[in-house]
């Protein structure tokens, strides 16, 4: 009990001690510089180490505020980027289409003799590639069999299958056609037939030609009108070369098309055609008798 009333003295004392040095301290009365500065000297490390954490935390703080900042600018800046660059490539296929249908219809008031509707390839076979394309036009559209499609480059092929809104078109590279052509040099105006070659699909080629025949390179073959199927004078392509028939007196001229097959994306259907269909001269074929002695009709050569 005695050492529990000495301990109360001993910290009544020691309060009333404190508050009479602050009072001191607050009117100026007192002074302790060697307290004071052994107070200093003692916290001054403490001091600079909180305040150096301090510091530092503001700084992280700060630095994370610039991070979290710029990852949102940037996150804008890239959708921003990636909006420009589909709207420049929008823009770019607008573009694109626009100069294609603008050649269609320059195409279209040069040519006052064809009535023509515009189509979209809207697909190709992928096992016939430089046979046929599918177009978004159909009888619903006045489209019919046999209708010559056309680009403004020159000739693609015929309809050769109609449905409601879609339509079959073979291309002048399908070995099974064939197309009446001329060359165009008025010092040559031979005529032949062009047909599409298996082993190189995109060149077709000029057939049946007599090797003393007026081709040469660079000639530009033209419909020739014959077959009542292609109106003459539209362009095919042009010679880029020139081949002896082996064993024979004939030779075959090889044609780069006027169209860019590999590029299709609109064509023109010919849906009426007011130039006049020349007629083949009649002729009298020079055939042999058969072994019982009959003159054998002739074979009707290839529609073109």
């Amino acid at each position: 009990m005695r050492l529990f009333h000495r301990k109360m003295a001993i910290l009544v004392v020691a309060v009333l001690l404190v508050l009479w040095l602050a009072s001191s301290l607050a009117q100026g009365k007192y002074k302790f510089a060697f307290m004071e500065k052994t107070i200093t000297v003692v916290l001054a490390p403490v001091q600079s180490v909180v305040s150096n954490v301090g510091f530092t935390l503001r700084n992280i703080g700060l630095s994370t505020g610039e991070l979290m900042t710029v990852y949102r600018d940037n996150k804008a800046l890239r959708i921003e980027n990636e909006n420009l660059r589909q709207s420049n490539l929008n823009v770019t296929e607008i573009m694109a289409e626009n100069a294609r249908l603008r050649d269609m219809l320059e195409y279209k008031k040069g040519a006052p003799q064809f009535d023509l509707v515009t189509a979209a390839v809207i697909g190709r076979d992928p096992g016939s590639w430089t046979s046929t394309i599918i177009i978004n036009r159909g009888t619903a559209d006045g489209i019919a069999k046999d209708m010559p499609v056309v680009t403004p480059q020159g000739l693609v092929g015929s309809v050769v299958s109609v449905y409601g809104n879609v339509s079959k078109v073979n291309l002048i590279l399908d070995p099974r056609s064939a197309v009446g052509a001329l060359v165009q040099r008025p010092e040559s105006r031979v005529a032949a037939i062009v047909e599409g070659y298996s082993s190189t699909p995109l060149t077709p080629r000029m057939v049946n030609i007599a090797r003393d025949a007026d081709v040469i390179k660079g000639d530009k073959l033209i419909t020739s009108g014959f077959g009542g199927i292609y109106p003459k004078g539209l362009l095919i392509g042009e010679v880029v070369d020139l081949v002896n028939e082996e064993g024979g007196l004939l030779k075959y001229a090889v044609l780069n098309p006027a169209v860019d097959f590999d590029r299709l994306e609109e064509v023109s259907i010919i849906v009426r055609s007011r130039e006049p269909i020349p007629t083949l001269p009649p002729t009298t074929p020079i055939v042999s008798p058969d072994a019982a002695g009959k003159i054998p009709v002739p074979a009707q050569g290839v529609k073109p």
